[in-house]
């Protein structure tokens, strides 16, 4: 059967987590199907387990250009054992190809757009792939880099400067270098992206009171407002670009004030973004990785080892995640 409709591929994620849960309760009511076709990469076990329909597929009919029938799980199914005497952790083994091949699928355009459901970074890392999330594993799939990621949900979006370290290490990764990328990123996705013409953009400060002038550390001083001002005279007017602002009150003015709300907020570390970007929508704010040449969205949560299997794990950021693929591929394959 063939279709008009975008190719959108879903990884799970770890099969042992909610990822199968979330993926089949997503594709039973049919979300978005209308607008999309959907592919699965992941283990088959979890799907038989859920009572799900499978059809299984392969590379070579997938390069053919047949299209699923639109009911149940169309599965590339990922590998069912681990290699003899490896000593490898099957379901990282699974969640790495799974990856791997829908990147593969994605940059070859037999998919236009990659969803991924949660990943266990350490046993990811026990299947063999060393890495410490998925937007670093993507940006060597993809072959780029420097990879920033956003979080987004209708309220806020965030984008980070670091991500997966200890707070101990962030201020010495905080260079001129990784600062500009992280602004260029979220400045180049807002405009092609979104639509937006002059980005508004905020930076955050590392340090309470952005420092106070020193008292409270150097870093404002430093790097990050020295980068800022080189990045106000590159923009011009092409972008709203201020900071570095004091985190506590420019998340507050930003959602209570419409004349100091920005488009993206640019954050030093991990929690200082994720936090309150969760705080405002967790169950609907998705994970996106600017940078790359393909259009990759995520969940926002983890695999949920503790309620996997019990039928109560929530979809919603899983299908916000699809809306916004099917949104956004239209951006960049024409």
């Amino acid at each position: 059967m063939k279709s008009n409709r975008p190719l959108i591929i879903i990884t799970p994620g770890d099969p042992d987590g909610i990822g199968p849960e979330i993926v089949w309760k997503t594709l039973k009511k049919r979300f978005e199907s209308d607008r999309a076709d959907f592919l699965c990469i992941g283990a088959r076990k979890p799907f038989d387990a859920l009572g799900a329909p499978v059809r299984e597929t392969s590379f070579a009919e997938l390069s053919s250009g047949v299209r699923p029938h639109r009911s149940g799980v169309w599965l590339l199914p990922a590998p069912k054992n681990s290699p003899r005497g490896s000593g490898l952790l099957l379901p990282g083994i699974q969640s790495g190809w799974s990856i791997d091949a829908a990147v593969k699928l994605v940059r070859s355009r037999i998919a236009t757009a990659l969803v991924t459901g949660p990943i266990h970074k350490e046993r990811l890392q026990k299947g063999g792939y060393l890495f410490p999330g998925h937007t670093e594993m993507l940006a060597e799939l993809c072959g780029v880099p420097e990879v920033t990621m956003m979080l987004a949900n209708e309220q806020l979006r965030v984008s980070l400067v670091t991500t997966h370290i200890g707070y101990a290490a962030v201020s010495k990764a905080l260079t001129p270098d990784r600062i500009r990328r992280t602004v260029e990123h979220t400045f180049s996705h807002l405009q092609n992206w979104w639509g937006i013409k002059k980005p508004k953009i905020a930076v955050a400060a590392l340090n309470p009171h952005a420092g106070e002038g020193g008292l409270f550390g150097s870093e404002e001083i430093r790097v990050i407002g020295p980068t800022v001002r080189r990045l106000q005279k590159s923009f011009g007017k092409r972008c709203e670009l201020r900071g570095p602002l004091p985190a506590d009150t420019l998340f507050a003015k930003h959602m209570s004030d419409k004349k100091s709300c920005f488009d993206a907020v640019v954050c030093m570390y991990h929690d200082q973004g994720l936090i309150p970007v969760k705080l405002l929508d967790f169950p609907r704010t998705v994970n996106i990785t600017l940078g790359l040449p393909i259009i990759r969205t995520s969940v926002d949560h983890g695999v949920g080892f503790d309620i996997a299997g019990k039928g109560v794990a929530d979809p919603s950021s899983l299908q916000s995640a699809i809306s916004l693929a099917i949104r956004l591929q239209g951006s960049l394959w024409h």
